[in-house]
C-alpha cells in the first residue's frame, strides 16, 4: 500500500496547469471536474505512458477554459455590506475568545513588538532632528579644516581669516559667522553679579563663546529678551541663556543689567535667549562679542585655527559648485605656508544638519556627536522584533490550521468563496493588530518616563504633544505598520486557512502540508538566528564596555577631588597659592595638591607642531600642551621613566635664554623617531616658534576614553594662577569631612570665588556615556526581542504538544518517561538552534570586529560569543518543551486516549 502511494506521488500531473485550473475553475465545479482529470490521468498513465498522459491532461485543463467554468466575481454588496462586517467583527472576537492563550501570545507579542519600535522611534526622530529647528538649516554649512599634520586629518575648527575671505571670493557665501570657545583665552572663567546691600552672586560658566553678531542670525536660536540682530554689537556686550538669568536675576528684566567676569571685566546683559535645545550641535549658556578683542585683534590671520566658522549660503547657490571653488581659495591664502612647512590643508562644506551624525572623526569637537551608523542599527533591531512578533502570529495561525479546518469546509459548503474566507482571516489580522496597537501605545506612554531615564537620552517623555501633535512621521509610521503588519501577518494565514478542500476535510482526510511545515521551521529558525545575534552583540557590547571601564589608565584617578582653580585673582596670588597647598598638605586626610591646565577626561585644548630641531618642518607631530606644576606627576602617580621632574619655578632653569626645559611622555618620544627614552634627554625641540628642552620622559596616560589613542604630550611648567583646575589626592576615611575643610580654606583664601569640586573617576567615566547608552538601549531591545521570540515559542511548543497528546499517553502506556519525550519532541528546536547559530555568528562576528575597530583599545572576541546566544536558546526552549510535555504527560493517560 504504501509503494502504490509513493508511487502515485512521483507520478502526478503538471504542477502548473492543476494550479491554472484551480485559479480560473468555479468553486463548485472544482472538486468534480479536477477529481475527473485526476482520474483520467492516472488511468491514462498506465495505458500511454507518462509524456502523453501529463500532454493530455493540459489539453483538457486549456479546453475547459471557458466563460461557463470561469469564478464569479463575489458581488460588491458583500464587501460592502455592514452585515457582513457585523458578521465578521462577531466571528473574529468568538475565535479570539475561543483560544484565549494564542490570542493572548498574539496580542501581547505584537505589542511588545511595537512598543519598542515606538520607543526607538523616538530615540532615532530626536537623534536625526538635530539643527533642523534652525530657519536656514538647509542653507548652512560649518567650514572643516582639512590637514595632513593632525592625526585625525581633520579639524573642527579653522582659521580666524577664513570666514571673510569666503564670503569674498565666493558668491555663492551671503554671510559668515566665527565662534571660539572662551578657553583659548583663559583657563577658567566665572560670572558675578552684585547689587547694593546684598550677597555677591559668584557661579563658574563653561559653556562660554565668542561670537560674531552675524551669529545670532544665521542661527535661529529663540529670544527672551533682547534683539538678536543688534545682541552682540557693542564689544562690551554679553547675551545669556534664560537658565543663568534666573540663577543672577530670578524673575527679573535682565536688560541693561552688568555682569563681571571674573571679578574684573564688566558686560552688559543685551539679550536673553531660550536654552539651547538638547539638539543642537553646539551648546552655550553665555556669548560675548567678537568684537571685544577690537578689530587688529589678527581676524585677518591664516594662523590659529580654533575658529568654529559657519556659512550662510546664498538661496539661489549650488554647494557643488562652491565647493569645487575651494581648493583655489585654499591655494590663494594657504599655499605659501602650506609650501613652506610641507602639508597639505583644505577646506570641506558640512551641511549643519549632518554634523550630529555624519561628522568625520575630527579634532576639536566641542561637544560629543551621535552615530549614524547606531541610529541605524537601533532601526534594523526595532525591524527585527516587529518581524519576530509577525513570524509568531503567522506560526500560531497556521499551526492551528487543522482546528479551523472544519470551520472552513463547513462554511465553503454553506456557499461562502474563498475571497470571504481570505476577507474574514484578514479581518482578524486587522483586530489583532489594532488591539496591539492600541496596547502598545499605552505601554510607550507608561514606559517613556522610565525609558528615559533608563538610557540617560533626551528625548521627550509627553508623546501626546510631541509624536502626535508636533510629528507628523508618527502618523506616518503607525498606519504604515498598522497595515503592513495586518498584511504580512495576516495573508499567508488567510490563504492557507481559505485553501482547504471541502471533500478532504469533511471526509477527514486533511493532512498538514509539508510546505506549511519547512514554512514554520524556516521562520522559527530565522527567529532563533535573530536572537543569536542579539544575545552575542549586547554580550560583546558590555564587554567592551566593562573593558574600557576597569583597564589601567596610568594614572590614579580614585579619589582625587578636582575644583575650579580660582577666577578672580590679584597680584598676591602666588602667595595664596602657595598658602592654600601647604593648608591642604598639612592635613592629615590629603597626600597630595596639584595645580595644572588640564586633567584626565578632558581633551588638551592647547597643542601645536613639534619636531626635533635636526628635522625638517614637515617632520611635525601634534604635541599637546599640558601645563603642570612639580607635584603633577606624584599626585597622579604618573611614572618617571627617564630624566627628572620639574623644579620649583623651573622657568628659571634654562641652558640659555631662549629654551624651555619640559617633560614629554612616551608617545611623543616614539613619534618624534628617539630610539629609546634615555635618548631623548637634553635632546632639543621646535615646539611652535620656540625651542625647548627634554628633561625628563613619562609614561603613558589615558588623558581620554580608550576610543583613542595615546596622546603626544608635551609637559610644560607652569605657575598656578594659570591653571585651570586643582586636584586634591583624599584619603578614604572621612571623605565629607576632608571636603568641608578643603571648601573652607578655599573660601578663605580665594575670596569671591565659587567653590565648586568633582570626583575625577566619576568625571573621567562620562566618557563613557555614550557607549554605556548605545550598550543599555541595545541590551534592553535584545531582550525585548528574546522575550517576544520565547512568546512565540510558547505558543507553538503549547499547540504542538496539543496535537500529540495522543501519542503522549500511548508511549507513557508503553513504558517511557516525561524525560525521554521531551528529549524527542525537543530535537527539532536543538536542529533549528545549532544551524541558526551556524549561520548567525559568522555574520557577527564580522559586524563585532568592525564595531571593536572604532576603539584603539578593545576586549578580545572570545569564545563566549560563539557558545552562550546557543545555551541560552537551548535552555529557553528545553525548559519550555519540557515543561509543555510535562504538563501534558502527567495526566491520565487513558482520558487522553478516550477523547475523540
Amino acid at each position: 500500500m504504501a509503494e502504490k502511494r509513493d508511487n502515485r506521488l512521483s507520478v502526478a500531473p503538471p504542477k502548473w496547469a492543476n494550479r491554472f485550473l484551480e485559479w480560473y475553475c468555479a468553486t463548485e465545479l472544482l472538486d468534480e471536474v479536477q477529481g475527473d482529470l485526476h482520474e483520467a490521468f492516472y488511468f491514462r498513465v498506465k495505458r500511454y505512458g507518462l509524456q502523453k498522459a501529463k500532454w493530455l491532461f493540459v489539453k483538457e485543463v486549456l479546453l475547459f477554459c471557458r466563460p461557463s467554468s470561469f469564478k464569479k466575481n463575489t458581488p460588491s454588496h458583500y464587501v460592502t455590506n455592514p452585515n457582513m462586517f457585523q458578521n465578521y467583527l462577531k466571528i473574529a472576537f468568538r475565535n479570539l475568545l475561543k483560544s484565549k492563550a494564542f490570542s493572548a501570545i498574539n496580542v501581547f507579542g505584537l505589542a511588545i513588538g511595537l512598543a519598542a519600535c515606538f520607543l526607538i522611534m523616538q530615540y532615532v526622530l530626536f537623534e536625526l532632528s538635530y539643527d533642523t529647528f534652525h530657519e536656514n538649516s538647509d542653507r548652512i554649512y560649518r567650514v572643516l579644516l582639512e590637514d595632513s599634520r593632525s592625526h585625525t586629518g581633520i579639524n573642527a575648527a579653522n582659521h580666524p581669516a577664513a570666514g571673510p575671505a569666503l564670503v569674498d571670493d565666493l558668491p555663492e557665501v551671503k554671510n559668515f559667522a566665527r565662534v571660539v570657545h572662551q578657553s583659548i583665552f583663559m583657563n577658567a572663567a566665572s560670572l558675578s553679579y552684585s547689587e547694593p546691600g546684598q550677597v555677591e552672586k559668584v557661579f563658574n560658566q563653561d559653556k562660554i563663546y565668542f561670537a560674531d553678531t552675524s551669529f545670532l542670525t544665521i542661527f535661529s536660536f529663540p529670544f527672551i529678551f533682547g534683539d538678536p540682530a543688534r545682541a552682540l554689537t557693542d564689544p562690551n556686550s554679553v547675551v545669556i541663556s534664560q537658565s543663568v538669568s534666573e540663577k543672577f536675576f530670578g524673575g527679573q528684566d535682565p536688560l541693561g543689567k552688568v555682569l563681571r567676569w571674573n571679578g574684573e571685566m564688566q558686560f552688559t546683559v543685551t539679550g536673553v535667549f531660550e536654552d539651547v535645545p538638547p539638539n543642537s550641535h553646539i551648546k552655550f549658556d553665555v556669548l560675548f562679542s567678537m568684537n571685544i578683542m577690537g578689530e587688529n585683534f589678527g581676524y585677518d590671520r591664516w594662523s590659529w585655527p580654533e575658529y568654529y566658522t559657519y556659512i550662510l549660503l546664498d538661496t539661489q547657490a549650488d554647494p557643488a559648485q562652491a565647493t569645487e571653488k575651494l581648493p583655489e581659495l585654499v591655494q590663494k591664502y594657504l599655499g605659501d605656508n602650506t609650501a613652506e612647512y610641507g602639508y597639505e590643508a583644505g577646506f570641506r562644506l558640512q551641511p549643519l544638519t549632518d554634523i550630529h551624525l555624519r561628522s568625520p572623526n575630527a579634532t576639536k569637537e566641542r561637544e560629543v556627536h551621535g552615530n549614524e551608523r547606531t541610529v541605524y542599527f537601533l532601526v534594523m533591531i526595532a525591524i527585527f522584533i516587529l518581524v519576530i512578533a509577525w513570524i509568531n502570529y503567522v506560526n500560531l495561525s497556521t499551526s492551528k490550521s487543522l482546528e479551523r479546518a472544519q470551520e472552513v469546509g463547513l462554511r465553503k459548503v454553506a456557499g461562502a468563496s474563498r475571497f470571504q474566507l481570505i476577507t474574514q482571516f484578514l479581518f482578524e489580522s486587522v483586530i489583532i493588530n489594532f488591539i496591539a496597537i492600541i496596547l502598545s501605545l499605552l505601554l510607550v506612554v507608561i514606559s517613556l518616563p522610565y525609558f528615559k531615564s533608563f538610557i540617560g537620552g533626551n528625548i521627550d517623555t509627553n508623546l501626546w504633544e510631541v509624536a502626535i501633535l508636533r510629528e507628523s512621521q508618527f502618523w506616518v509610521i503607525l498606519v504604515g505598520l498598522f497595515i503592513l503588519g495586518s498584511c504580512l501577518a495576516g495573508l499567508y494565514p488567510a490563504f492557507v486557512l481559505s485553501s482547504f478542500r471541502v471533500s478532504k476535510v469533511l471526509k477527514g482526510k486533511f493532512y498538514r502540508s509539508d510546505s506549511g511545515i519547512i514554512l514554520r521551521k524556516i521562520l522559527v529558525g530565522f527567529q532563533y538566528g535573530i536572537s543569536v545575534a542579539l544575545i552575542a552583540g549586547t554580550l560583546m557590547v558590555f564587554k567592551q564596555v566593562s573593558f574600557m571601564r576597569s583597564q589601567d589608565l596610568g594614572f590614579a584617578g580614585d579619589q582625587t577631588l578636582i575644583i575650579r582653580a580660582p577666577t578672580v585673582i590679584d597680584t598676591t596670588i602666588h602667595t595664596r597659592i602657595d598658602t592654600y597647598k601647604n593648608a591642604l598638605t598639612e592635613n592629615p586626610q590629603i597626600n597630595q595638591v596639584t595645580f595644572s591646565s588640564q586633567i584626565p577626561g578632558i581633551r588638551i585644548e592647547a597643542l601645536n607642531g613639534m619636531r626635533r630641531v635636526s628635522q625638517s618642518k614637515d617632520k611635525n607631530i601634534i604635541g599637546y600642551n599640558l601645563a603642570i606644576d612639580p607635584d603633577f606627576l606624584e599626585t597622579y602617580d604618573l611614572n618617571l621613566i627617564a630624566g627628572r621632574n620639574f623644579k620649583k619655578n623651573e622657568n628659571e632653569y634654562q641652558s640659555d635664554s631662549d629654551i624651555i626645559p619640559v617633560l614629554v611622555n612616551e608617545r611623543a618620544v616614539e613619534m618624534m623617531g628617539f630610539q629609546n627614552f634615555e635618548e631623548a634627554i637634553q635632546q632639543r625641540l621646535h615646539y611652535g616658534s620656540g625651542i625647548r628642552e627634554i628633561i625628563g620622559v613619562v609614561e603613558n596616560h589615558h588623558q581620554q576614553s580608550l576610543r583613542k589613542n595615546y596622546d603626544a604630550i608635551i609637559f610644560h611648567y607652569s605657575p598656578g594662577y594659570r591653571a585651570q583646575y586643582l586636584s586634591v589626592n583624599l584619603e578614604k576615611q572621612h571623605l565629607s569631612q576632608t571636603i568641608s575643610f578643603v571648601g573652607d580654606q578655599y573660601k578663605d583664601i580665594f575670596p569671591g570665588n565659587p567653590f565648586e569640586y568633582f570626583f575625577l573617576d566619576d568625571y573621567f567615566n562620562r566618557q563613557y556615556a555614550a557607549d554605556q547608552q548605545f550598550g543599555r538601549v541595545f541590551g534592553l531591545f535584545s531582550a525585548l526581542a528574546l522575550i517576544v521570540a520565547c512568546l512565540g515559542l510558547f505558543g507553538l511548543s503549547t499547540f504542538m504538544i496539543s496535537q500529540r497528546v495522543k501519542e503522549i499517553a500511548v508511549r507513557k502506556v508503553l513504558g517511557a518517561t516525561i524525560s525521554s519525550m521531551a528529549v524527542l519532541f525537543s530535537k527539532d528546536f536543538v536542529r533549528l538552534i545549532l544551524l541558526a547559530n551556524l549561520i548567525a555568528l559568522p555574520l557577527v562576528y564580522l559586524g563585532v570586529q568592525r564595531w571593536l575597530n572604532n576603539f584603539a583599545f578593545q576586549v578580545h572576541i572570545g569564545w563566549l560569543i560563539f557558545v552562550v546566544p546557543a545555551v541560552i536558546l537551548l535552555v529557553i526552549s528545553l525548559s519550555t518543551v519540557s515543561f509543555q510535555t510535562l504538563k501534558t504527560g502527567s495526566g491520565n493517560p487513558i482520558d487522553h486516549l478516550r477523547q475523540e
